[in-house]
């Protein structure tokens, strides 16, 4: 796996998804192993951090699976063309010490078309047909229409022997930018934190007040807001919320509730932790995210798949995972709509059947769903792919 993004010193929840990949294809059987180019920017220099001024390798491990990390300080000038070469130079540095550890791979994975894909597309051209993109971007157009990077982009996806969106969306936007070649489609996967554990009962009605939770960063783009003024105006009294996640709205999301009355109601909980935000998920009664876009909705999957309903956004990527049975779709930005919405949960959310829901959520987002469905194409491109290759490391 060639990750675009990897946790790091500087930034150690960068990329967090892309290490779920990682042990979801270990977990299955897969053999794994991770190249990191972590060119770090100019802008950490001073944060506390040992940053190599010429580009170090290291061998670490994420719980067993080989990780080869080529770690320095970079700066592009502002030029995508260097930034491009240089992922490229420190990733066949990377590829050329895991080769002599681990020998050849079948598959190379690589997680977003900019700069990983492309990258892989070009270390040599007969292991380009094994090379497998998985873009996760949204929107898409963020990748082609970026100043002086579309064309690699494209080139990647040309190059690749397989591309995979995590949604029918993202695959939509790709073939809109002009992509023609087939795309398959597979969600990202939801740690086993989520997926793997007891589906919390179904509560009866009556059962004391509602809970309603949130899960985003406190912006608008996340609907925050619209959630606030939807809560003012539905004026529940036996809804009690539960907000978590940080951001610049929440001193104005607060004085909203105080001046509608339902202050008292609403908890703010910060940042939370994968079990912290389970417990949550167990407790409350529904999952409200009324975003106006997302690249996946990582947490609607994992409410989903706690068996969780959720009220989510018509037009996004959400809304592909929830049916009829697993919650409501609403109009984002439509206040009279979110709180009609929120008055149709308290009475269907207490008593939804949460083991149908996590049940459907968890055959599609498990990491063993997803990994058996990642080893089935892996399978067939290393089946047709040349067995011989000769890489040659950059500078």
């Amino acid at each position: 796996m060639v990750p675009s993004w990897w946790p790091s010193p500087e930034q150690p929840g960068n990329g967090v998804f892309h290490a779920d990949y990682a042990r979801a294809f270990a977990e299955s059987g897969i053999r794994v192993g991770v190249i990191v180019p972590d060119l770090v920017s100019m802008r950490f220099l001073g944060g506390g951090t040992r940053i190599p001024l010429v580009p170090r390798m290291t061998h670490e491990s994420l719980g067993g699976i080989p990780v080869v990390r080529v770690r320095g300080l970079h700066t592009a000038l502002r030029m995508p063309a260097l930034q491009m070469k240089r992922f490229l130079w420190w990733m066949q540095r990377g590829l050329d010490a895991y080769l002599d550890r681990h020998g050849l791979p079948d598959v190379l994975h690589a997680m977003c078309t900019i700069p990983a894909g492309w990258a892989c597309s070009q270390v040599a051209p007969s292991l380009a047909r094994r090379v497998v993109i998985t873009e996760s971007t949204g929107p898409f157009s963020l990748v082609t229409r970026k100043r002086g990077q579309g064309e690699y982009a494209f080139e990647a996806l040309e190059a690749a022997g397989a591309v995979v969106a995590v949604s029918d969306s993202t695959r939509g936007q790709i073939k809109a930018e002009g992509v023609n070649r087939d795309i398959l489609v597979c969600g990202n996967p939801v740690s086993p934190v989520f997926a793997d554990g007891p589906i919390p009962p179904s509560r009866a009605a009556g059962g004391g007040p509602v809970r309603g939770l949130f899960v985003g960063r406190l912006v608008q783009s996340k609907g925050a807001m619209d959630l606030v003024d939807a809560i003012g105006r539905s004026k529940l009294t036996t809804l009690h919320w539960r907000i978590v996640g940080e951001g610049p709205l929440r001193d104005e999301m607060q004085r909203r509730l105080n001046i509608s009355g339902m202050a008292s109601r609403t908890h703010f909980c910060g940042h939370l932790t994968r079990e912290r935000l389970r417990d949550e998920m167990a407790q409350a009664d529904f999952l409200i995210l009324p975003t106006y876009g997302e690249s996946f909705g990582m947490v609607v999957a994992e409410a989903l798949c706690m068996g969780l309903p959720v009220v989510t956004s018509w037009g996004t990527v959400c809304a592909e995972f929830v049916g009829r049975d697993d919650g409501r779709l609403i109009t984002p930005g439509d206040i009279e709509n979110i709180a009609d919405t929120l008055k149709e949960m308290t009475h269907m959310a207490p008593a939804s059947d949460r083991k149908g829901i996590a049940q459907r959520a968890r055959q599609r987002f498990s990491r063993g769903a997803v990994a058996g469905w990642y080893a089935d194409l892996f399978a067939q491109l290393s089946d047709r792919a040349a067995p011989a290759v000769s890489i040659q490391g950059g500078s």
